[in-house]
């Protein structure tokens, strides 16, 4: 075989494993994002669990929607006012990560769709006197994950209640 001929092969072989590292990397980060994915669904399914969160989506989804600030909210909430501010908080950082794409709309959107646009209807006027002494950007993504929801809601595309709309779901085996 002339050397002409062997590099010839020698740069094809090299191209194929290029080639074929490239696409294993492709499916390895693939496979990694779904890794990341599950691991964000299972900490958005243990915050629920938090008896401090969980306490404070009861105390936000029960206040009355005329807090004008912060003040009325820590005077309403009195010494669970925290719980109520924390579970505002979580809505702006899950916000953040929907647009980045670290969490998934959709599971986002089963989980806590209905609870984060009522509770932005209800802090909406604290949201906004919020805003006015500190700046846009107080509670954007919160409000913009409110807004992305409700237009997915006005889409068409709201589902029924989990237990009517896969009442005959069965488990895969």
């Amino acid at each position: 075989m002339q050397i002409e001929t062997a590099a010839a092969w020698a740069e094809i072989l090299g191209l194929i494993t290029i080639l074929g590292a490239a696409i294993y990397s492709w499916f390895q980060i693939k496979e990694l994002k779904k890794a990341r994915q599950s691991a964000a669904a299972l900490s958005l399914a243990e915050l629920f669990q938090s008896p401090e969160f969980a306490g404070g989506l009861y105390i936000v989804s029960y206040q009355p929607e005329n807090l004008n600030n912060l003040d009325e909210f820590k005077e309403y909430h009195g010494e669970k006012w925290q719980e109520a501010f924390a579970v505002m908080t979580t809505w702006e950082s899950l916000g953040a990560l929907v647009f980045r794409g670290d969490v998934k709309f959709k599971l986002v959107y089963d989980l806590f769709s209905g609870l984060i646009q009522h509770h932005h209807k209800l802090c909406l006027k604290l949201i906004d006197s919020d805003r006015k002494n500190g700046g846009d950007t107080r509670f954007e993504w919160f409000t913009w994950l409110a807004e992305r929801l409700e237009e997915f809601d006005d889409g068409g595309a709201a589902p029924q209640a989990a237990h009517l709309e896969y009442k005959d779901w069965k488990p895969f085996v």
